[in-house]
């Protein structure tokens, strides 16, 4: 039986999974960039990061409007939320740096970042897994446990025994805790036995004629391979690694928008380009004052850069509720028939 995939095999494998060598792309890009001597003065780490965060970080944000705000049904359940509770995240932005603490909201927001990201790659997971029928119980636990124990030794493994100050960058640092080194490596010793397992799952499935679920197994792959490069094969500056983690997340997002856009605004010609511009240039605008901020941080820009990492920490939050399937059977059902026409 051949696997179901979201949109289509070409769509998935080009968005949903294959953008993963954008994580690659961008360390290539790193490595590359003091070349460049004639952008930002051949500042390898601010070159990187400017790519990242005005193409694609900030545009991904934007796009969470067109499911909060443009949406009027989804915008009626949470006008408080959308309206208030938004500027109470930038307020608290705000105070953040009248108080010098702009340092702990750029790291804290990158943390929350990371737990996103794992959520929303499982979150994939989770729809591979229902679209082709894979819920036997040991595939639930195995799948879940195979997944979050290899994501988070990667993780402790690089914030693990940090000694000295975080340094976002230039004079922009902070202390943190020192997290036990031995979390990380207990963790990848749990985590590569549970691999085995999970590979000899997969490989009893087939001897028995069950079917094996290659999308879940292709992005499973593809998320724990790019953490285990960005935290565990290379040492990159904060701003780089922040690139190297969150390109793949920000590419599945703007093409699941683009899915969502024309399936629920499907009276709209060409809307998801017209969000897609929309965004992009949201995001050059961002960028632009996040360099600036970053070059300057005790000046002006650096009152705008906090606000907008408060919006970035806004989308976290609020992306943990407006794509919950069973909350929404509606959209599950937009979303995921393959009846539903798609302009």
């Amino acid at each position: 039986m051949k696997p179901r995939w979201i949109v289509s095999a070409r769509y998935d494998l080009a968005f949903f999974i294959g953008s993963c060598v954008l994580t690659f792309a961008f360390y290539g890009l790193y490595r590359a960039a003091h070349h460049l001597g004639f952008l930002l003065h051949g500042d390898s780490i601010l070159i990187t990061y400017f790519f990242f965060t005005a193409l694609f970080d900030h545009p991904h944000i934007f796009q969470t409007f067109a499911r909060t705000h443009a949406d009027k049904e989804e915008f009626s359940k949470r006008r408080l939320l959308y309206t208030w509770g938004l500027a109470g995240f930038i307020i608290v932005g705000f105070i953040g740096v009248a108080l010098k603490l702009e340092a702990y909201f750029i790291v804290g927001a990158a943390v929350y970042g990371t737990w996103h990201i794992m959520r929303q790659h499982y979150g994939f997971l989770k729809i591979y897994k229902a679209l082709n029928n894979d819920r036997a119980p040991l595939d639930n636990w195995l799948d879940g446990l195979t997944y979050f124990t290899g994501m988070f030794a990667c993780f402790f493994n690089d914030y693990g025994d940090v000694r000295g100050p975080l340094v976002v960058y230039g004079s922009v640092k902070i202390s943190v805790p020192n997290l036990p080194g031995e979390w990380g490596e207990g963790l990848w010793v749990v985590f590569l036995v549970l691999l085995v397992l999970f590979g000899f799952r997969q490989v009893g499935r087939a001897m028995l004629g069950e079917r094996v679920n290659l999308p879940k197994i292709l992005l499973m792959l593809s998320a724990l391979g790019t953490h285990y490069f960005v935290f565990f094969a290379t040492a990159t500056p904060f701003l780089v690694a922040e690139a190297l983690e969150t390109a793949f997340h920000d590419v599945q997002y703007h093409a699941w928008m683009a899915h969502y856009e024309k399936r629920r605004f499907p009276g709209i010609r060409h809307v998801a380009l017209k969000w897609g511009v929309t965004a992009l240039a949201y995001g050059i605008l961002v960028g632009v004052i996040e360099i600036k901020g970053l070059l300057q941080p005790d000046g002006w820009a650096m009152w705008a850069f906090i606000p907008f990492t408060m919006v970035v920490i806004f989308h976290y939050f609020v992306d943990g509720l407006i794509w919950k399937m069973r909350d929404y059977p509606e959209l599950g059902k937009l979303l995921l028939s393959a009846k539903t026409p798609v302009p």
